[in-house]
């Protein structure tokens, strides 16, 4: 595969760019400009301008509206595609801005105040709204069920943390649990098919996942990670595109996998600082080569390679923490599975600049040994493909098959990408510029 640009830099404000969720349009905000353009022929299509610099934008589900916000100064503005002459605009007020978010329905606007003091739930139809009171302040993001049916929401009252499941058409209660197994509830999220809500606790005296069924309305599953020997409490959990495992992560660098019948380990991975031998595993180190530029000529430029290593063991680079971070645990920062549902992209903090991608169904690994930290992968939506970001002039591509090195265009420093939904171009990310690159199939 490579990479072909596509079209000139693109001013853009801190990555702020997106495809629309059905790959007709891209959005692109610059100070307070909202620009929208045409994935055709990249000719713009609307221009909009925001009341403040934009400092946050979000596509609707169904393409139709795009809203901008400004965080500090809680302002958000909706724009439609179809008809630009309308916009709809609200100020949150004196409770602040955390988040926003659109509604799976595209007709609601959903705000998290600052300090989490209340969710406020927005009608585009009626300017109606509505609350949802003491959210636990641990949570900053909206967990909707993946078919758009349900939000569910940590609460805390008195000290006690329970769930509560909205339907996202009426925005009525449907449900609470109360997680009373729980000491408290430190993360929750979704199966693919909206029928089951993993919640946990992470630093109690007794960590546990418990597995509620919204089909049978109860708890079908418990998993202790005491249980099983080598897991150090549970960091976060990661589904499978399929839902037929479960991804957990401990706080010792611990990855577990769980089957979605029995619920039991299947596979764990430990990330070693060490490589060692197996015949399956391939190591890609980048390297720089030195070519100069004729061979009369004493002038010489570096060219960086991704060459496979044979020889083994091999150390891995461990990341020296600063004094502001000395006091935090260490994390997985990257753990996301391909499309197909066969490799898991996987970087923890304590190793910047190694990524580890993981076989799950041969049970073996290809490590990616950079000389600059990680700071972003991103999976193609429709094939094992996946490129990696440094805070450098490069990119690194991953297949199967093999890695690459690619020079970034114009010398951009990349830090992030937006894949097109049919995976066949993307928008390439750096501090305050953007570019699009068509992908080539060879």
């Amino acid at each position: 595969m490579s990479l072909e640009v596509e079209n000139d830099i693109i001013r853009i404000n801190n990555q702020l760019c997106d495809f629309s969720k059905d790959g007709t349009f891209f959005a692109i905000a610059y100070q307070s400009n909202l620009i929208i353009k045409s994935n055709k022929k990249f000719d713009t299509i609307h221009s909009f301008i925001f009341p403040d610099i934009i400092e946050y934008l979000e596509w609707s589900r169904n393409s139709e509206y795009i809203l901008c916000a400004n965080i500090k100064k809680a302002i958000i503005q909706v724009y439609s595609i179809h008809y630009p002459e309308w916009k709809y605009k609200l100020i949150e007020g004196s409770a602040g801005l955390e988040s926003v978010n659109w509604s799976p329905d595209s007709k609601y606007i959903l705000t998290l105040s600052d300090f989490n003091i209340q969710i406020s739930i927005w009608s585009l139809e009626n300017q109606s709204v509505i609350h949802i009171q003491n959210v636990k302040s641990f949570f900053h993001k909206l967990y909707f069920s993946p078919n758009g049916d349900k939000l569910a929401v940590v609460v805390s009252i008195e000290s006690k943390d329970n769930i509560e499941i909205y339907k996202t058409d009426i925005w009525k209660l449907n449900k609470k649990l109360i997680c009373g197994h729980l000491n408290s509830i430190d993360g929750i999220c979704w199966s693919p098919n909206s029928e089951l809500l993993c919640i946990w606790s992470s630093f109690s005296d007794e960590t546990k996942l418990i597995i509620y069924s919204t089909i049978f309305e109860r708890d079908i599953a418990v998993f202790y990670p005491a249980q099983f020997q080598n897991l150090k409490g549970i960091e976060n959990v990661t589904w499978m595109p399929s839902g037929q495992l479960l991804a957990v992560t401990g706080f010792n660098e611990m990855i577990v996998l769980l089957n979605h019948v029995t619920w039991k380990p299947l596979l764990h991975l430990y990330l070693e600082p060490i490589i060692k031998e197996n015949y399956l595993n391939k190591v890609y180190e980048e390297r720089i080569i030195q070519l100069n530029f004729s061979n009369k000529s004493t002038n010489y430029y570096n060219k960086y390679i991704l060459e496979e290593k044979s020889e083994r063991p091999i150390n891995i680079k461990i990341g020296r923490k600063n004094n502001i971070e000395r006091l935090s645990i260490a994390k997985f920062d990257i753990l996301e599975f391909s499309s197909c549902g066969q490799y898991l992209a996987i970087k923890h903090q304590l190793y910047p600049t190694t990524l580890w991608i993981w076989n799950i169904i041969d049970d073996y690994l290809d490590y990616l040994l950079l000389e600059n930290a990680i700071v972003a992968a991103k999976w193609n939506p429709t094939r094992a493909h996946l490129l990696i970001f440094c805070e450098c002039v490069r990119i690194f591509e991953w297949t199967p098959h093999n890695a690459n090195c690619i020079s970034s265009p114009r010398n951009i420093t990349i830090l992030d990408a937006r894949w097109h939904p049919q995976g066949n171009f993307l928008l390439l990310c750096g501090y305050n510029k953007a570019i699009i690159y068509q992908i080539e199939n060879k």
